[in-house]
């Protein structure tokens, strides 16, 4: 059965990506092997019918899409499928051009391709996350036989920059065997003008290991897919790729890390209104590690980059298992109600102390170790620590 795609609210990424809707177009011709958006879902198909009544009056509805696009937040193109595809480019480019007449702002994720250069002549600057996973293009026409190869991503990269746009390139998945010395990527990326670098372990659930085909388990090789099945993290390879970045000067972000980082400035700086991320929260605590984190401060500073009002926001919870059982989850919620729910459980993925660096506080009694409870708001106290903690709990 086909599944439609359309613009719509950013689920999967809340407080991950500081943009807060998602534009998914057709099943990515780029046939990147590791794909996880065509191993999940490889019969997508748009559903311009669909996106095109929303923006002839997304000004009168009331839905969260057409909240979010009312106060012009941008919109990411796309975390699923390559704008520039073979199979979307022709879709994506007048979408694009209409998106932009109505003065919502718009994030390429993308490993370059078809219509770029018609895009060009009507974006205004803009951020550019742009995929380059291999330094070898031999390599590359292998694990992403219908994307451009590596050495003309860094050529885009540069001609971005050169016309104003902010690049930042996912080193995603950082792969041992794929790019063994990232120097000379990196020290090419820093020459190009690119912003930073998000850097991420590759990730294959057992589900989608199961339907990689043949083609596309010899084009990754069993030694990373056994990395990606059992969970394993080429972690020193990943902790040397992001302090050579940091050497160079470009900024790093990787999802959880402790560190304070400038990743997101040119969001910032390109988008008048973007979603808050966990990393302003980060960069706000980390002058002072081992205070006791109370929920008011975190919320007040997410909340500046909310929208105010009660929505139908549960879905951003939709895949924590378990979350639904063990808590009472209103369908209708603002988002501070959202946001008490990412502090006080480590089970969702944007919760803070899915990070080593974040941890819940408790105080040594004669009765045992007892979670520490903000008297104000009845919710657990935090303690944050860049060095990272072994556990969920942590006695102060």
């Amino acid at each position: 059965m086909t599944r439609l795609t359309m613009l719509d609210a950013y689920w999967g990424e809340f407080l991950i990506n500081p943009c807060a809707l998602e534009l998914t177009l057709n099943a990515c011709s780029h046939a990147c092997a590791y794909c996880f958006a065509n191993l999940n879902h490889p019969d997508r198909a748009f559903d311009a019918g669909s996106d095109m009544r929303l923006l002839a009056d997304f000004g009168q509805r009331h839905t969260l899409p057409a909240r979010l696009l009312q106060a012009r937040y941008p919109v990411v193109i796309s975390n699923r499928s390559d704008p520039f595809a073979l199979s979307n480019y022709r879709q994506a480019i007048p979408l694009m051009e209409l998106l932009t007449g109505l003065d919502i702002p718009i994030m390429l994720q993308t490993r370059g391709g078809y219509g770029v250069a018609a895009a060009l002549k009507f974006l205004p600057p803009s951020v550019w996350y742009i995929t380059i996973e291999t330094d070898s293009d031999t390599l590359a026409r292998q694990l992403s036989p219908g994307a451009p190869i590596p050495s003309a991503r860094l050529d885009l990269a540069a001609q971005l920059t050169s016309m104003g746009h902010s690049v930042v390139v996912g080193v995603n998945p950082c792969v041992e065997a794929w790019l063994p010395d990232p120097t000379a990527l990196l020290t090419r990326l820093k020459h190009a003008g690119v912003w930073g670098v998000w850097i991420e372990p590759i990730h294959l659930s057992l589900r989608q290991v199961n339907r990689l085909s043949p083609t596309a388990r010899a084009r990754i090789g069993e030694t990373v897919i056994t990395l990606a099945r059992a969970r394993k993290r080429d972690t020193a390879h990943i902790l040397a790729t992001r302090a050579q970045a940091r050497d160079l000067g470009l900024e790093v972000y990787s999802v959880g890390q402790p560190d304070p980082s400038d990743f997101f400035v040119p969001f910032r700086k390109h988008y008048p209104r973007t979603f808050p991320v966990l990393q302003d929260y980060v960069n706000l605590v980390s002058a002072r590690p081992g205070d006791l984190l109370t929920f008011d401060r975190f919320a007040d500073l997410m909340e500046t980059r909310l929208p105010p009002g009660t929505h139908g926001i549960a879905h951003y919870l939709a895949t924590t298992r378990g979350l639904f059982t063990h808590y009472r989850i209103p369908h209708r919620m603002t988002y501070r109600q959202l946001l008490s729910i990412v502090w006080q459980t480590a089970v969702t993925k944007f919760s803070l102390t899915r990070s080593p660096a974040f941890a819940f506080a408790t105080c040594e009694t004669r009765d045992g170790p007892v979670q520490l409870i903000d008297d104000h708001d009845g919710l657990p106290m935090l303690v944050y620590n860049p060095q990272g903690f072994t556990d969920y709990y942590v006695t102060i």
